[in-house]
């Protein structure tokens, strides 16, 4: 049984600064801000505890402002996020190549063509560094799980969607996908659809939120492209937690939302409807996915952790303002029933998923101590009525290719 494992983070400036050693008064913060990444919540530590297969950064990896709110582009910023990112891969003993950093609008700020002498982006980002030039990159992983024959792709797709010549705020508050991002898109999220459609799980990641992103001129949406695909989820920032920390829209094809919805995505969950549940053989696929818009770290010291087991997918929001975190769980199964997919739901009302996983508690335990046991507990949660109605142990799954310990019960 393999796991994938991801982290998430808008950045929102994880130098936020040039260096500590700059005139303050041109800076937020400038000097608190570099001390707390390197010694404050120890991400690093985090990486080196969880050690993901991927890390995802989704843009606005520099502020661009000065303390007057005007926007800039310095050069020693962006050196200052190219040493932090640095010293994180190099203190998490992680690869640099697991790192995908995306440009967010912070990072466009005053950039009028890519790859020009203002594009400090290509220059000092993981990516540029790397060589990922354009702006769509996709990364295959691909897994074994416990008793399965069929080997699992996990395809993610992230993609720029900033503007062509980076206006200085608040003008480029949108994103602007063209058409042909839009067929870039379709074609990376495309390229194993040859294979079978149950084991392939597909994941987007950007910057812009769909309710921030405007349509080609053809009409067209990242909405379209992502219904077209089925995606498991879309992963994005740039809102930075300003209208709440749990912001989840569920899209689903023929399901139109109110005028306000569009625009503002609400903390809302998925109310399944009794009418989509449909266990019949020849019913139709359901087009819909995810979108997850995810806390940021300057402000918010937010991590997104992600797995994907058997094909489902899970996450957990870290916050580390507290400081760094010896112990994180992330169940892995069941999964949230408020950020489940309408097939996965008519899945397991149908009793079609993997004999396997149906009375069985999964969770990844993340441990900088000896974990002496692990213990799960379910509760009935209805008003004024909460009782524990299982606690069991845990037990360690030892032929597991997971990058966590993967504990089941029962």
């Amino acid at each position: 049984m393999g796991l994938a494992i991801l982290i998430l983070l808008l950045c929102s400036a994880i130098p936020s600064a040039i260096s500590s050693h700059q005139p303050h008064e041109n800076l937020y913060d400038a000097k608190s801000q570099i001390i707390d990444v390197r010694g404050g919540p120890h991400m690093w530590c985090a990486l080196s505890m969880i050690n993901p297969s991927l890390v995802l950064i989704t843009g606005d990896l520099t502020d661009g402002k000065s303390k007057d709110l005007l926007t800039m582009k310095q050069d020693e910023e962006w050196a200052e996020y190219q040493n932090v990112m640095e010293d994180v891969a190099k203190r998490s003993g992680l690869k640099k190549s697991i790192f995908y950093d995306l440009r967010g609008n912070h990072d466009n700020f005053g950039v009028p063509v890519v790859d020009g002498s203002f594009d400090f982006f290509s220059k000092y980002s993981i990516n540029g560094q790397l060589g990922r030039s354009g702006p769509v990159h996709s990364v295959t992983v691909q897994l074994s799980y416990y008793l399965e024959t069929v080997e699992r792709k996990l395809l993610f797709v992230g993609f720029d969607s900033t503007m062509s010549v980076g206006l200085r705020g608040p003008t480029n508050l949108l994103g602007h996908p063209t058409d042909q991002l839009l067929t870039e898109i379709d074609s990376e999220l495309s390229q194993w659809n040859s294979q079978s459609a149950k084991t392939i799980t597909k994941i987007s990641f950007g910057h812009f939120p769909l309710s921030f992103s405007a349509t080609s001129c053809s009409g067209k949406s990242l909405k379209d492209i992502f219904l077209k695909h089925s995606l498991t989820a879309y992963l994005c920032g740039h809102l930075h937690t300003r209208f709440g920390k749990n912001l989840k829209q569920h899209h689903q094809s023929g399901h139109h939302l109110l005028f306000s919805q569009n625009y503002f995505q609400l903390n809302t969950h998925q109310i399944p409807s009794e009418s989509t549940h449909n266990c019949s053989n020849i019913a139709s696929p359901v087009e819909e996915f995810w979108e997850w818009e995810m806390g940021d770290w300057r402000k918010s010291r937010v991590m997104s952790i992600l797995a994907i087991d058997r094909g489902y997918v899970s996450f957990v929001d870290i916050d580390f303002k507290l400081g760094a975190k010896r112990t994180i769980i992330l169940p892995t199964f069941p999964l949230d029933s408020r950020f489940i997919l309408t097939s996965s739901l008519n899945k397991y009302k149908c009793q079609s998923m993997d004999l396997s996983s149906y009375g069985t508690v999964r969770a990844l335990v993340f441990s900088a101590s000896l974990i002496v046991s692990v213990v799960a507990k379910i509760y009935d949660l209805r008003p004024r009525n909460l009782l524990v109605v299982l606690e069991t142990l845990m037990s360690k799954l030892e032929s597991t290719s997971s990058r966590g310990d993967l504990y089941a019960a029962p």
